[in-house]
Parts: structure tokens; C-alpha cells; sequence
């Protein structure tokens, strides 16, 4: 993952608490909108820990998980922009479901105040240690033999991790069963316990697993290997070329609206920001 010095990007963010070089002058919030051990609760653990050396002041994580990212961004797009609330946000919640849900309770473009892209992360497909597939081939030969049987579980629908999975089928050629879950950790508890076959989870999330044994991975969804697993092989290298899908990962607080009379916009200054490319 490659992440920028965080301090520098805040230090862009015309918040009168930074222009007085008092920020922050109490506690952070950093909300992950996935349940503990997820790839967002990571990062998010990650951070508040380098900002919390860097500044002195406490940064929490707060874990708001559920529908997708929808839970974590709504709370935060809600809250007082007054530089004490922040979200790690992702491609799901704020880029795709702009696409597939047209009742989102925000707008990613106008609700929020998008101060930096953290990193990047590949996905990578695993499957229970007891599973009998060894290579990216052989789960699809099994898939393409019983069409519809092989099920693959993500953190809800719409995420980059089921939209992986259904370009997948499309690309292979194969239909396997999607199953959402309220997060990436109870999928794989059920890919480790058998109950499903496989699943999409960011590769952070999945590596005590894959280290452990308890699931195999058999493909990543990058461009090229990871330097940490060098042994898991592309979706290319396996045998499915032209699909490739990257999450990425940002940090982000609720905008204060624009109108005069607003009381929130008084307690804070305004800025102006599309979200993440």
C-alpha cells in the first residue's frame, strides 16, 4: 500500500483550527465503515496510530459496518464539520454505489470533504483449506461443471468484492452463486468453516488466513504480484486476462453546506472538493 505523510494533507484543509495551528485540540474520530479486522479497520487502525504519534491528541476508530460502506459514510456525511470527525472511505460506498443505488442517504461529491487518497489494495480470491481447488484452473473447471453450485461470499452487495466475483463468471465464463454478507469477516469465517466455497476479501484482511493455511488463495485481482504473497499469481497469470480491479482507499469529513444562515457552516469554514478519481 503506498500512503502519503498525513499531516501534510490535513495541513491543506482551511479549517480555522488548522490556520491557528491548533489542530487538533481534542480527540479524533476515525470511523471504518467495516467490522474489526476488516481492510478499512486496518488502514484505519494504521493511521490513527501515525497521527496520534504526530500529534499528541487521541485519534479512536469507531467501527460503523453495514450495507456496504453505507452505515460508516452516512454517519459521517451527518456529522459536525468541525475537523474532529473522519471517514475512511473506499471505491464501494463512494464511487460504485453512486452508480447502482439511487437513494443513497449522501452525495458523495457534495457531502463530504475528500483530503487524500491513503493507498491502493488488490483483492484476492480464496477458498477453505479443506477445499479440493488448487489453482485458479481447477476452480473453474468445477464451476463450469456445476453451474451455479460454487459459492463465492463478499461484504455485501455492490462492493468492488462481488462486482470482482460476477466479472469473474463473466470472464471465465462460469456462473457461481453470490452471498452477501454485513462484512468481509463473516464470509471468511463461513469459507473457513466450509460452509461456502469461496470468497473475494482484500488481501490485508486475508493474509493471517492465508499464512495459517486455513484458506488458499488462489488468484489477485491486481495488475502484477504482491511483493508480500509473491507466490499468489495474477487473475492474468492464472488464466483470465483483461481483468483487473483495484480498491482504493481514502480519508474524508462531512462538508458544511454552503447557505449563509446555516448554524453548522458558522462553526466551520467551507471548502469545495470532488471525491476520489
Amino acid at each position: 500500500m503506498r500512503r502519503r505523510p498525513l499531516l501534510a494533507a490535513f495541513a491543506a484543509l482551511p479549517l480555522p483550527a488548522l490556520a491557528q495551528g491548533a489542530w487538533p485540540s481534542r480527540p479524533v474520530r476515525i470511523v471504518s465503515s467495516s467490522p474489526p479486522a476488516g481492510a478499512s479497520d486496518i488502514l484505519s487502525r494504521t493511521i490513527a496510530a501515525a497521527l496520534q504519534e504526530q500529534t499528541g491528541q487521541p485519534f479512536v476508530v469507531e467501527n460503523r459496518p453495514g450495507a456496504g460502506g453505507v452505515v460508516g459514510s452516512d454517519h459521517v456525511a451527518k456529522a459536525a464539520p468541525d475537523g474532529t470527525t473522519w471517514l475512511t472511505t473506499n471505491v464501494g460506498p463512494q464511487a460504485i454505489f453512486r452508480e447502482l443505488h439511487r437513494n443513497l442517504p449522501y452525495d458523495t461529491r457534495t457531502d463530504f470533504r475528500h483530503v487524500t487518497i491513503l493507498g491502493t489494495l488488490p483483492l484476492v480470491l480464496i477458498v477453505g483449506g479443506a477445499q479440493p481447488f488448487r489453482t485458479l484452473a481447477d476452480y473453474v473447471a468445477a464451476a463450469r461443471a456445476r453451474p451455479g453450485v460454487l459459492n463465492f461470499g463478499s461484504g455485501g452487495n455492490g462492493t468492488l468484492h462481488h462486482l470482482t466475483g460476477e466479472l469473474l463468471n463473466s470472464a471465465a465464463g462460469i456462473r457461481t452463486t453470490h452471498i452477501p454478507y454485513r462484512g468481509a469477516q463473516a464470509a471468511t469465517a463461513d469459507v473457513i468453516g466450509g460452509r461456502i466455497e469461496s470468497m473475494w476479501d482484500s488481501l490485508p484482511s486475508a493474509a493471517p488466513h492465508v499464512r495459517s493455511g486455513t484458506v488458499r488463495a488462489l488468484a489477485l485481482s491486481s495488475a502484477s504480484r504482491s511483493a508480500a504473497f509473491p507466490e499468489i499469481p495474477t487473475l492474468a497469470e492464472a488464466g483470465v486476462p483483461g481483468l483487473v480491479t483495484t480498491n482504493w482507499f481514502g480519508l474524508a469529513g462531512p462538508r458544511a453546506c454552503q447557505r449563509r444562515s446555516c448554524r453548522r457552516c458558522m462553526r466551520s469554514s467551507a471548502v469545495r472538493s470532488t471525491a476520489p478519481p
